[in-house]
């Protein structure tokens, strides 16, 4: 039984898959070209423990510098008695030597394909032959089965692994496999593995090159050695790629006996054959599909060669709900990406660029839609071309996509592709709508049922909008807090220069302020002292700038809330030490009156939001996964989930609290009425300057509801939804009583804590208390005697 694992020099432990992991030290010789390593490993016993072991490793790198000295021999032994551990065999593919000398080259270049089609210089290929297949294994589809006699039944692949690559002369390791699962870790197997080298030939446009199997492994790999250098192989890259052609590296392998094999790269990147041309093979099904419409007047679609034409999706299909990303491969017979890295897609969405291939509302267009998680075992990513109409924003395609049935791969172009981009300047919360079906008849067995996708994304204009009102809405924020801050401090002043109205702040108001801004530092108070974040959420990755300035409006936040604790302090401590005991009493019995009014009514308020949430009917959530790769606004920042799921009752909360907090003035209202007090315990830069400050993002949200729209508001940070009640009704009942409320306590200063009361009622109120006061004159005079 061969086994197949990856041994690197560089990296200790070396580990076999599913066995043991050893540490190895040792020496390399380089005159016989022998290593030897020694070091230990612990193998588990059959009584559960851990047993230690002594192992050594020899390889042997053959002195050949040449394609027959490929291989590198060795077997990894216990030295120990006591060990079950078996030996075990060892046979992979050496790292060239520098010297490395190509002696199969005439023969390469004997031989070197069929030329029927256009292929690209490697001069048009960025950074040439070298860059193309250096790093990490290319996995291609191959399209036969014959030359290695193991392909049973399923889709065949091949891996290549450049070992050498100097100028145009290259070797290589091929390998095959029959397994769908491709993975990008090299695995040499000797039954199906190729040592290869060759050139490029400037006259053929492709790589030509001998590949030589490796024999005599069976009975023991340590007689393994490279020969029968009968098989060729030729690589080139395609000048013009098409909805069935789209590989941008493409080759053959073949030998007199065998046959030929045709394979196609998987995951090469197209960006860099910047000579690519693309075909439209599927003009006449497009034509017959999509039918035009008429322009849709005062609205602007996104133009076809801007970043706006990428997105990600949430697709509804009969069996559930998968998401997927879009992005163009070619926009007329250019690359998209090339467009967009050489500026022309960077303007402004909507008006039209000067490109060659575009010059109508009308544009071709190629698509790939690539399926995220889950993924689907049986059909693949779709790969699509049509038109797209600036106009009407509608974008129409025939799509293909590679289908597994009965354990047989087959490519189903049957698509249709129709997907309608929402203005620019659309305030919808969806970006596009569309649908993905089949044409076929739905006995045909690669008939797929109807799909329903919706995007989410933003435009790109939008992506830029949102950061500058981000920016301003924490630098309103700041400033917020910031006058919070010196409101807090004018007040504490005030309170200095006037000793005598410190008893007739309302406890209960203050109360209120100083866990209005405790409890968000509660929240994130980690955030002052931690340098990270989780990037989930953020609102977009590793953006430390905004990072900071949140820390900024956090700490700004703690200074308002030590001032609101100084002037709790304050308030506190002048009721304690009030000389006069009936006055003393006067005032705490105004402030449990307070106490007796206002604690019900929060109850009772939060016990309404609780009800409220708790009737909600869930509704089926899904949300798009952001990808990755993605570093930009474009994608929504956050995770896939389908379920059924009720609005939170922390977010209802905390609006409730934010409501409580706007009318944080109704304790003094209800003190200053009780009390029948005159004092000027509140300066009027306090409570009508902290008015304006909660008051403010209520106005600011009406102006924001009306420029932005809600598909924003997932980003909102000052006014935000999720700690205070925003609406268009509630921002105007809001400020409305908050105005009423400041209005009202400056005439209560001015005029009495009960001024706005009808004065019949005033009257029997001051009767009630001298009738009190003489109740209590008596009381003493007794008391006295």
């Amino acid at each position: 039984m061969i086994q197949v694992t990856q041994i690197d020099g560089r990296r200790i432990p070396v580990s076999f898959m599913g066995g043991q992991s050893f540490e190895l030290y040792g020496f390399w010789s380089e005159r016989t070209g022998r290593v030897c390593l020694v070091g230990s490993a612990q193998v588990l016993s059959p009584f559960g423990t851990y047993k230690p072991f002594d192992a050594r490793l020899m390889l042997t790198y053959s002195n050949e510098s040449s394609i027959y000295g490929s291989l590198v021999k060795g077997v990894l032994e216990s030295v120990s008695n006591q060990s079950d551990f078996k030996t075990v065999s060892i046979l992979g593919a050496r790292n060239t030597p520098l010297n490395y000398e190509y002696k199969l080259l005439e023969q390469a270049n004997a031989e070197c394909g069929r030329n029927s089609e256009e292929s690209l210089s490697v001069e048009s290929v960025l950074g040439g032959l070298c860059k193309v297949f250096e790093g990490r294994s290319h996995v291609y589809r191959t399209t036969d089965c014959g030359i290695n006699r193991t392909c049973s039944s399923g889709v065949e692949y091949m891996s290549l692994l450049s070992l050498l690559c100097d100028g145009e002369k290259m070797k290589v390791v091929l390998s095959f496999s029959n397994t769908s699962g491709v993975s990008r870790l090299f695995s040499f197997d000797p039954r199906s593995a190729l040592v290869a080298e060759g050139a490029w030939d400037v006259d053929k446009k492709r790589f030509c090159g001998v590949a030589c199997r490796i024999l005599n492994f069976t009975d023991s790999l340590s007689n393994a050695k490279v020969g029968d250098c009968s098989l060729r192989l030729s690589l080139r890259f395609p000048a013009s790629l098409s909805i069935k052609r789209r590989a941008p590296v493409v080759g053959e392998l073949w030998s007199a006996k065998t046959g030929r094999i045709e394979f196609s790269s998987l995951n090469d990147p197209l960006w860099r054959f910047s000579g690519l041309r693309y075909e439209y093979t599927e003009s006449e099904r497009v034509s017959k599909l999509c039918k035009s419409r008429s322009k849709s007047k005062g609205k602007h679609y996104p133009d076809a060669q801007t970043s706006d034409m990428r997105f990600v999706m949430s697709v509804k299909y009969p069996g559930g709900v998968r998401s997927a990303r879009a992005s163009p491969y070619f926009v007329g017979d250019r690359l998209y990406r090339e467009l967009l890295v050489r500026g022309q897609g960077a303007g402004v969405p909507g008006i039209p660029m000067n490109v060659n291939s575009v010059t109508k509302s009308f544009t071709n267009i190629t698509y790939r839609i690539r399926f995220l998680n889950p993924v689907s075992e049986s059909r693949g990513d779709i790969f699509a071309e049509g038109t797209y109409d600036r106009d009407t924003g509608e974008l129409c395609m025939v799509g293909c996509q590679s289908v597994k049935l009965n354990s047989t791969t087959t490519v189903d172009c049957s698509l249709a592709i129709r997907f309608k981009f929402s203005p620019i300047d659309s305030r919808s919360d969806d970006r596009l709508k569309g649908t993905i079906e089949s044409t076929r008849e739905k006995t045909d067995p690669l008939y797929v049922g109807r799909m329903e996708v919706v995007s989410r994304s933003i435009y790109v204009h939008q992506a830029k909008e949102s950061v500058w009102r981000m920016d301003l809405e924490i630098a309103m924020v700041l400033i917020s807090n910031t006058l919070s801050c010196l409101f807090v401090g004018m007040q504490l002043y005030h309170m200095s220069k006037h000793q005598e109205t410190l008893p007739f702040i309302s406890i209960a108001m203050v109360t209120l302020l100083v866990l209005g801004h405790m409890i968000p530092l509660l929240l994130n108070f980690e955030e002052i002292f931690k340098s990270s974040r989780n990037q989930e959420s953020l609102f977009f990755e590793n953006d430390r700038w905004l990072e900071a300035k949140e820390i900024v409006v956090r700490i700004v936040t703690m200074i308002a809330f030590l001032l609101e604790c100084r002037l709790l302090q304050l308030a506190w401590s002048a009721r304690k030490a009030a000389e006069n005991h009936h006055h003393r009493d006067s005032v705490w019995k105004a402030e449990k009156m307070v106490c007796y009014v206002c604690l019900p009514l929060y109850i009772t308020g939060g016990l309404i939001a609780w009800l409220v949430n708790r009737n909600r009917t869930p509704k089926r959530v899904v949300y798009i996964g952001k990808p990755r790769a993605a570093r930009n606004l474009l994608y929504r920042p956050v995770t896939l989930k389908r379920s059924f799921q009720r609005p939170s009752l922390w977010k209802d909360l905390k609006s409730y609290g934010g409501l409580m907090l706007d009318a944080f003035l109704l304790p003094q209202i209800l003190f200053n009425g009780f009390s029948n007090s005159d004092a000027k315990a509140l300066a009027a830069s306090f409570y009508g300057g902290h008015s304006f400050v909660r008051l403010l993002p209520h106005a600011y949200d009406l102006y924001r509801s009306h420029s932005y729209g809600k598909i924003l508001d997932w980003s909102f940070i000052y006014a935000s939804h999720k700690v205070d009640y925003y609406s268009t009704a509630w921002d105007i009942v809001i400020l409305f009583i908050g105005f009423v409320f400041a209005v009202l306590v400056f005439l209560q200063q001015r005029f009495g804590g009960r001024c706005f009361i009808p004065k019949r009622f005033v009257e029997d109120l001051r009767y009630e208390k001298v009738v009190e006061l003489q109740e209590t004159g008596e009381l003493h005079k007794s008391n006295d005697s």
